[in-house]
């Protein structure tokens, strides 16, 4: 921070890869962030470079700022850690020295494009409602999808108690007991996608997101990551 300007203390934090933005309020919240010496529980603290910030008696310093994109392949879960020690994407990518988190969650059947970061802060942009960030998803189903059941998708369907109504699908491919489909949604629901296409009769034999804004995962291989620049993070960020 330039001029030693002043910052709100949660997103100082992300900014720091300590969690994302949400998650650093709830650290603050419970009193586990401690600035000069003092338990602070007040989410409008506003720091600067020049205080000690402290985690689990740690000082928090700022890191280089890491974006990755990875292709996950099916059987990988798109956690930081589990508990029962399964694979998670952060197997892919081995240790690079810095604590990163993957901005959203694919199912563990599913593949395609992922983002990890250090950046809580990115992290927040990408997962929250209010930034508008669109996914876009390849799906296979078991069978030849009706014009009706496209239009129900198009138009609504009740999940859960709340409407899901995709941005834009369309059929993408057709064999004779299947069809690829391309779909872009707005939700962050978990499985939605499988859960949408299970409630009016199909089963996703394969989902593959394909991009994330307008960051496609083009020819990167699966099971590999590449390091993403700053256009492409605009890209990332970028409502269509």
């Amino acid at each position: 921070m330039k001029n030693q300007s002043k910052i709100r203390l949660a997103r100082f934090l992300a900014d720091c890869g300590i969690r994302s933005r949400r998650k650093c309020e709830d650290l603050i919240t419970s009193g586990k962030i401690h600035v000069n010496g003092i338990t602070v529980k007040d989410l409008a603290c506003n720091v600067s470079e020049s205080d000690n910030i402290k985690f689990k008696g740690k000082v928090v310093k700022r890191q280089r700022r890491i974006v990755l994109a990875v292709n996950k392949p099916a059987g990988y879960l798109s956690t930081a850690r589990d508990e029962f020690m399964r694979k998670t994407v952060l197997h892919l990518i081995g240790n690079i020295g810095q604590r990163l988190y993957p901005a959203g969650r694919l199912d563990k059947e599913s593949r395609g494009l992922i983002i990890l970061t250090n950046d809580g802060d990115l992290v927040h942009r990408i997962t929250h409602p209010k930034f508008n960030i669109p996914k876009t998803y390849e799906v296979r189903i078991n069978r030849n999808i009706s014009d009706i059941d496209l239009k129900k998708i198009k138009k609504g369907i009740m999940i859960e108690g709340k409407v899901f109504k995709a941005d834009m699908i369309e059929i993408a491919g057709k064999r004779k007991n299947s069809d690829f489909l391309r779909i872009r949604i707005h939700e962050g629901r978990k499985r939605i996608i499988r859960k949408v296409f299970r409630r009016i009769g199909y089963t996703v034999r394969d989902l593959n997101r394909i991009k994330i804004g307008s960051l496609l995962l083009g020819s990167l291989p699966e099971g590999k990551y590449r390091n993403i620049n700053s256009n492409d993070i605009k890209k990332l960020l970028t409502p269509l």
